[in-house]
């Protein structure tokens, strides 16, 4: 097996020799706007004699080795019209070139990248990339933009519940999901318990998430990779925009300090508590809640050939419901990068990490006063180079290191008189290290392919006080045998593998592809939970000698078609994956402050598989998309102890198992600068657990649930509207605003987000808990300076 992964890469890389021998020139094209004057990271660069094509980094960057002569170069970027110039390649040579904004090419989420045809040219698939300008214009709850209810209204993108935090990909839960800003990681995603996003969209230059098999420079989570890049400060001068809703405020300031050195500054603030004190149920009525966040960014650009960016974020939150608790979190973010230019087809990219995130829970009830802590730190050094042989085949291997800190729970009184007593979980450290090659090769103008491995190595390390169970029967407290003290630093459990990558691409047509995919992923991590959405009291946890690394398998294969020179695209995506050492919880599960937390968890087997159906239309005045997805989620708990398996240990419905899931979204641009967009979502109600019977216990009676996940909430539908009015008299205009009315749940149907059952009188009734069940106008305002 090793020998034929050897003469797999030797054949890959073969072309290096020759390509050495070859005289070639490098052209550098920074591609501006043409009215901010600001990069565009993204851009594509096309040379029509040679059809050779590269595509800009994030600083606007095109680097591309070609042989001398005169050469006709096309430039061109989402939402900007296409530029055509010639030149003559004699020496090295750069170029600025600035494209002029598009006015109609604004479309309400864009899956669409750099190229009208990227769907067809480009071996990946199952990628979603976002129009942020347009996110403006999106018929949300409260007004405010936001990045994951624009993912959530994609293929294969689903969600919890309404106003739940996370997300959900391809039928893998909440923390499976890789979300890196700026390539430091977000162990939280969410503000206001679910209802926004925690990341300003305002900043944030590209979204990109990838569903199948992505890159290997990316590891440790199962599902998918999310990234977001904030954008660099503007160069040509200092600009201020931002916005106001019903319930939030941002504002972002951006401009060059001096002639090598930009400064991107933004920040957004919550006042929901006037909305609260509107509410006629006393416990929303006096609930308070409060969020903000900040980022900040420099870019220093000493030369061409050494780009140098420090990025920091910030977020807080804190909650409180009637009563005598109090929930704050806190994620802290760095980030930092030197991005060098070695020789004109070699690049280095050093990256140093660090994020945090920081709960607690404050309660201040007289005499019973206390503070309940968790936290996850990580800190990460990463080191990439990409090699370019020639636009045809590109090399980039890496490696990275990361050291993970964490903390499940700690509680201390507070306060006088407090009867709490103190208790802590042994603090968890970890060391994950990792190492790839990947390789992108056209080896016909009709087929590419994208191959990697990574192999990544997990150490959980001490202080830590590891118990030892008998093991002829379950495991819990009554059956500890032992316990081993190791010391700070000692290693207690390894785990590691490799993790293969392979993506092809067959071009049928013009406009007509085929492609496939599969990938092998694994992941160190688990966010502890036994509740359908995230809550602030989740935390997470590092695999132990118990708790063995998630590994997920996927397989993809899907077909791709443009109609009317690109204006339409078409698609269908099939998958299958298959997951390994899922975390499952055992019936009463206590997790909070448990030191043997393993007893409450199970191991389990999962299958998740489906069908993705899109159209998309990019072009004219009326434009959108339709999504479809019919996919499964199952779970297993196999395991030797009868009493320890669930529903008999048959594959049974994950709590986000949703068969049917259809989003319409759809944009008109309207005369005199006006917009309308319309969202219309349905999908499958997750599953639940219903009381089948009841039986009598110490005389009274309790009721059964012997079948877990076996029913299931009714199903959830919604349409929302807005309107939208851009001041702007031309697209050169640079102090405008545009308003936006929306209209969310517009026929306020009840959409249920649990139902649950209590005994009453001796009847057993139920209730059902809807998060929005009415019609919620808003209106908002984003200006530009």
């Amino acid at each position: 097996m090793k020998l034929r992964l050897l003469l797999l890469f030797v054949l890959l890389f073969s072309e290096t020799i020759p390509a050495l021998a070859q005289q070639r020139l490098r052209l550098t094209v920074v591609v501006y706007d043409g009215v901010t004057k600001k990069p565009i990271p993204g851009a594509s660069l096309f040379i029509a004699e040679t059809r050779a094509g590269a595509r800009a980094d994030s600083l606007g960057i095109i680097t591309l080795n070609h042989a001398p002569g005169v050469l006709t170069m096309y430039v061109s970027a989402v939402g900007y019209f296409r530029g055509r110039e010639t030149i003559t390649l004699n020496f090295n040579k750069r170029v600025d070139y600035y494209l002029q904004p598009r006015s109609t090419d604004l479309e309400e989420v864009d899956v669409r990248a750099t190229r009208e045809d990227k769907n067809i040219k480009s071996v990946q698939m199952g990628q979603i990339q976002l129009s942020m300008p347009e996110l403006k214009r999106m018929p949300v709850v409260l007004g405010e933009p936001d990045i994951l209810k624009a993912l959530i209204l994609q293929a294969g993108v689903t969600t919890a519940g309404e106003g739940a935090g996370g997300f959900n990909v391809r039928g893998g839960r909440a923390d499976q999901n890789l979300v890196l800003l700026d390539g430091a990681p977000l162990f939280n995603t969410s503000h206001l318990l679910g209802f926004y996003s925690n990341v300003n969209s305002d900043l944030v230059q590209d979204v990109s998430l990838s569903k199948g098999a992505f890159t290997p420079q990316y590891g440790g989570r199962v599902s998918s990779l999310l990234l977001m890049s904030t954008r660099n400060g503007n160069k040509d001068g200092w600009r201020i925009s931002g916005g106001i809703s019903p319930v939030s405020g941002r504002v972002v300031i951006d401009g060059p300090i001096s002639r090598k050195l930009t400064l991107l500054a933004g920040g957004r603030i919550a006042f929901p508590n006037y909305l609260l004190k509107l509410f006629p149920t006393a416990s929303v009525k006096d609930s308070r809640a409060f969020f903000y966040d900040g980022n900040l960014k420099l870019t220093y650009t000493p030369d061409d050939r050494n780009t140098i960016s420090l990025s920091t974020y910030r977020s807080h939150d804190d909650f409180r419901f009637p009563g005598d608790t109090l929930y704050g979190w806190n994620t802290d973010v760095l980030s930092g990068r030197w991005s060098y230019l070695l020789r004109s087809n070699l690049q280095l990219n050093l990256t140093g990490l660090y994020s945090g995130y920081h709960l607690n829970v404050d309660g201040v009830a007289p005499g019973l006063a206390f503070r309940f802590s968790s936290y996850i730190e990580q800190r990460e050094g990463k080191a990439d180079l990409f090699y370019t042989l020639r636009q045809k085949h590109k090399i980039q291997v890496g490696t990275n290191a990361i050291l993970y800190q964490l903390q499940t729970g700690k509680v201390q009184p507070t306060g006088e008189n407090s009867s709490i007593n103190a208790r802590r979980i042994d603090p968890e450290h970890g060391r994950e290290l990792g190492a790839y090659i990947n390789t992108e090769w056209e080896l016909t103008p009709r087929i590419s392919l994208q191959a990697g491995l990574r192999y990544s190595h997990f150490t959980y390390l001490g202080a830590k006080t590891v118990y030892q169970y008998d093991p002829t029967l379950p495991r819990s407290p009554e059956t500890v045998t032992d316990s081993v003290q190791y010391g700070s630093g000692q290693s207690i459990q390894t785990y590691g593998g490799l993790e293969p990558r392979l993506s092809l691409r067959v071009q049928l047509a013009k406009f007509t592809a085929i492609k496939a995919s599969l990938g092998r992923t694994r992941q160190y991590i688990n966010l502890i939970s036994n509740t359908t959405a995230i809550t602030p009291l989740d935390f997470w946890k590092l695999s132990d000698r118990y708790i063995p690394p998630q590994i997920a398998d996927q397989v993809s294969l899907g077909v791709f078609h443009n109609l009317n020179d690109n204006a339409i695209e078409l698609s269908v995506e099939g998958y299958y994956k298959r997951l390994q050492n899922q975390v499952e919880y055992r019936y009463g599960a206590n997790l909070i402050l448990n030191p043997t937390l393993e007893t409450a968890l199970l191991q389990a087997a999962g299958r998740s598989y489906g069908v993705e159906f899109g159209i998309s239309k990019n072009k004219g005045r009326l434009t959108g998309q339709l999504n479809y997805t019919y996919a499964r989620s199952l779970i297993a708990v196999r395991t030797p102890f009868d009493q320890l398996r669930i529903n008999g240990g048959d594959y049974y419905p994950s709590y986000i198992d949703r068969p049917n899931t259809l989003n319409i979204q759809a944009r008109w641009a309207m005369p005199h600068n006006w917009s309308f967009s319309t969202n219309f979502v349905y999908y499958t109600g997750v599953p639940a657990t219903y009381p089948d019977g009841q039986y009598t216990y110490n005389g009274q009676p309790v009721l059964d649930y012997s079948r877990r996940n076996a029913d299931r909430i009714p199903d959830y539908h919604r349409l929302d509207v807005a309107f939208s009015k851009d001041t702007r008299f031309n697209k050169a205009q640079r102090q405008y605003g545009i308003w936006t009315l929306g209209i969310y749940n517009v026929y306020a149907h009840k959409n249920p987000y649990s139902i649950y059952f209590t005994r009453y009188n001796q009847r057993t009734e139920s209730y059902r808990l809807s998060v929005f069940g009415t019609m919620i106008p808003s209106i908002a305002y984003n200006f530009f300076f």
